[in-house]
């Protein structure tokens, strides 16, 4: 699974939800669970199931409702070697950007992973944060996708550990006015993964 699907996953199903109204929506959640026993917020983070299901309805309709959801959450550009600026067109995911870096310890979190990815107990040891918090912090920011996995370590036992390490290397936050504007820097790694870029960029 896709850490950027995985944070955009909610967006995108609110913005479904309202193209293809009330009623479509519940089938097309209610044909997922019938099939996997997902949601649709589920779906799109794991997104070959769900645009099999949304293409039963609309057939190659489907390209085109994707397209302009999508177009709707966010934009990409090359910036620099390695790196790709990507601007969050969602209000409201803009917002939750602004919510999650804007919390003094998450961004001690976020901080500590992207300068040195390592397993959870790692990180938060960098942080000063109690451990309870700290663990807390670390699940929502893992259930949101800003935190993501990469790579392994081994303990001393030979037992292995998930290394997380944050999605964003840079975030630029603009208000202005009643507008908020988000840019952030990501890895090309990271965008090659998201079936949710390949949508946009007509490569799915």
């Amino acid at each position: 699974m896709s850490a950027l699907d995985k944070l955009f996953a909610q967006a995108v199903a609110s913005l479904i939800r309202i193209k293809l109204g009330e009623k479509t929506f519940f089938l097309l959640e209610g044909r997922l669970k019938e099939r996997w026993g997902i949601s649709v917020v589920e779906a799109i983070k794991d997104f070959i199931k769900f645009d099999a299901t949304l293409r039963e309805f609309f057939g190659a309709g489907a390209d085109a409702i994707e397209h302009d959801i999508l177009q709707k959450i966010f934009s990409l550009q090359s910036s620099k070697k390695g790196a790709s600026l990507l601007t969050i067109e969602n209000e409201d995911l803009a917002k939750a950007v602004l919510e999650t870096y804007g919390n003094s310890e998450k961004r001690q979190i976020l901080n500590s992973a992207f300068k040195d990815p390592a397993p959870i107990l790692d990180i938060l040891e960098g942080c000063s944060i109690p451990k309870s918090t700290g663990y807390r912090f670390v699940g929502e920011l893992i259930n949101d996708g800003f935190l993501t996995e990469s790579g392994y370590s081994t303990t001393s036992d030979g037992k292995k550990v998930s290394k997380y390490t944050s999605l964003f290397s840079e975030v630029r936050i603009d208000i202005k006015l009643e507008e908020l504007v988000v840019e952030v820097l990501i890895k090309d790694e990271v965008v090659t993964e998201s079936n949710l870029v390949k949508v946009l960029q007509g490569k799915f």
